[in-house]
């Protein structure tokens, strides 16, 4: 059943997350805090919000970092967060290092999941931290008509065994890895369900729409829940 909320999350791990992720890694008015894909900008302004950090948001969507710049605004910590469009494949934070980055939404999935974990470490200071949420499938035999719903040529996804292996090869340790609990999956539903409804922008696409709409009719109809889950992460630079 989908849940109403108000938040701006996209993806089932919402802002307990984000403060679970700060609170391993000791974020505090002086730590500097990198979001690799902040999406609306709601989880970098639930950071700035609650532990008065200062962020760097990065989004590759003009759409999505003028919203995120109003809601930070809205919020009163716009002061705290630089939003940036940016091409993720084409920065380089490594002159600046971070205590924190985030990956939320599967933004891993995006930049391919080794080279995301690469670029993170590298923008990050020694020890720093590192946490992601992204799309697993729960079992290596997901049935063909889950998998071509949610699995394509360009978003390719791992099991958390195989995750586990990329977090290895990462140099990287794991302090925290777990999957979202359902209760996520229904209020990012509920709100791709609101989106849905939009006139202009990205969800206004009837592409979009029917492709989002088999997505939560497969996940809940057809017991796609059974073999697609959210593993969330929470990383520690080696070194």
């Amino acid at each position: 059943m989908i849940k109403q909320q108000i938040a701006y999350y996209t993806s089932p791990a919402g802002k307990e997350f984000s403060f679970a992720a700060a609170r391993f890694a000791g974020i505090n008015p002086s730590s500097r805090v990198l979001d690799m894909g902040c999406g609306y900008g709601e989880g970098a302004c639930n950071l700035a919000s609650e532990f008065r950090c200062k962020i760097t948001a990065c989004d590759y969507s003009q759409e999505n970092v003028e919203f995120a710049r109003k809601l930070a605004v809205k919020r009163n910590v716009s002061h705290l967060i630089d939003f940036q469009k940016i091409d993720l494949t084409k920065a380089d934070f490594s002159k600046t290092p971070y205590e924190l980055v985030l990956a939320e939404g599967g933004v891993l999935s995006y930049l391919s999941r080794p080279k995301g974990l690469q670029m993170a470490s590298c923008w990050l200071c020694p020890r720093g931290w590192f946490a992601f949420s992204d799309l697993i499938f729960l079992s290596d035999r997901v049935p063909e008509e889950i998998k071509k719903i949610f699995e394509h040529d360009i978003y390719q996804y791992e099991t958390e065994q195989s995750y586990r292996k990329l977090i290895s090869d990462a140099d990287m340790e794991t302090h925290f890895l777990a999957l979202v609990p359902p209760s996520g999956w229904d209020n990012y539903y509920a709100h791709i369900a609101r989106r849905l409804e939009d006139e202009e922008g990205f969800f206004a696409d009837k592409r979009i729409k029917l492709a989002f709409s088999r997505e939560i009719d497969t996940f809940y109809r057809f017991e796609g829940y059974r073999y697609v889950g959210y593993l969330f992460g929470v990383l520690r630079k080696k070194k």
